[in-house]
């Protein structure tokens, strides 16, 4: 967070405090008073961000029942030193399992995050309000970071990872060490001591969190920075979690002023309301596009048929893989025998 603090944008040049001082007046312009009834979960989730997360909510993953299950590192060794195919067969199952793995956890992770953003500012909390729309935001980076590319490559390279699954690739090795890498990296990756360093694979070594924003802030994610920035000042905590207490009456007189929540927070939803917006497609998307390529693999555990009814034409992620799709039909209703060798996939 102080990388994202440290860093000289000239768009991003407002402080958080500056925000807090000027959101009482703004806010009473917006129409919201500090006393006055305010309906959060409309003002977050207005139109079509609703409705998408109303779709989400459709999926109820709650409600799946999926066990994923790995083969142990030297078993698979000599697994692809005996049998090749076999070999291969075992880790695009795996592979694609790790796929939803991955897409599944960063969909429930960021929903309940949009709960706890939909929550705390109904019971008018500011702090709380805070720091679950920024863990919303890292939330979104490490889902985009981690997923953005995936399905792409899932989907351009279908004949092949079809070929492994069959168990017809005789004595070839097909692997993708970028996606295996990413995938790992998103389930384990975590700041690591001196001792686990000498160890521990890369892939399991978080990255620093300016890293991840990088990725919202790539894909233009509108005043993302300096959204990011006033969400850390506020739960560090920096000056504003101190001025929001504060009422300035002069440059020498300030009075001391314990309901500013609601407006502040109702401010702060109409000042980055399209961030919001754009934040829940990066959220998202990516775990959705992953989930509807993975049913073009016959692997019917991992199967979503919900998602053939869903329109994704809008999603440039889903129009890049649906290119390479071209052609192929989901396997939704198809079953492949003896993947593995246990009941999981």
């Amino acid at each position: 967070m102080g990388v994202i603090e440290a860093q000289q944008d000239t768009q991003a040049d407002r402080s958080a405090t500056d925000l807090l001082l000027r959101a009482g007046g703004l806010a009473q312009t917006l129409g919201f008073t500090s006393h006055g009834p305010v309906n959060f979960s409309a003002s977050i989730l207005d139109s079509d961000g609703t409705r998408f997360v109303a779709m989400i909510d459709q999926l109820d993953l709650a409600s799946w029942n999926i066990r994923y299950t790995f083969m142990a590192n030297e078993e698979f060794a000599q697994l692809v030193r005996n049998d090749p195919s076999r070999g291969m067969q075992v880790y695009w199952g795996e592979v694609l399992a790790r796929a939803h793995l991955t897409a599944a956890t960063a969909i429930l992770r960021s929903r309940h995050w949009v709960s706890a953003v939909i929550a705390a500012a109904e019971i008018k909390n500011l702090l709380s309000f805070a720091a679950a729309l920024r863990g919303l935001i890292e939330s979104a980076a490490d889902t985009s970071s981690a997923l953005g590319q995936i399905p792409c490559t899932l989907a351009r390279d279908h004949a092949q990872i079809m070929l492994a699954l069959s168990g017809h690739l005789r004595h070839a090795v097909f692997i993708s060490s970028e996606i295996e890498d990413k995938l790992i990296h998103f389930s384990y990756a975590r700041h690591l001591t001196k001792a686990e360093l000498a160890t521990t694979p890369t892939s399991h070594k978080a990255m620093k969190v300016r890293d991840y924003i990088e990725v919202l802030e790539k894909g233009r994610v509108t005043n993302i920075i300096e959204c990011y920035r006033a969400l850390c000042d506020l739960t560090h905590p920096g000056a504003s979690s101190v001025w929001m207490w504060l009422h300035p009456v002069n440059d020498l007189e300030m009075d001391l002023k314990v309901d500013q929540d609601d407006s502040v927070i109702a401010y702060f939803l109409e000042e980055y309301r399209r961030t919001i917006v754009e934040l829940l497609m990066f959220a998202f998307n990516p775990a959705i596009v992953t989930l509807r390529t993975l049913n073009y693999f016959p692997l019917a555990k991992l199967h979503v048929p919900a998602l053939e009814n869903w329109n994704m034409t809008g999603i440039p992620l889903w129009q890049k893989c649906q290119a390479d799709l071209t052609g192929l039909t989901p396997k939704t209703d198809e079953r492949l025998r003896n993947v593995k060798p246990n009941a999981s996939l």
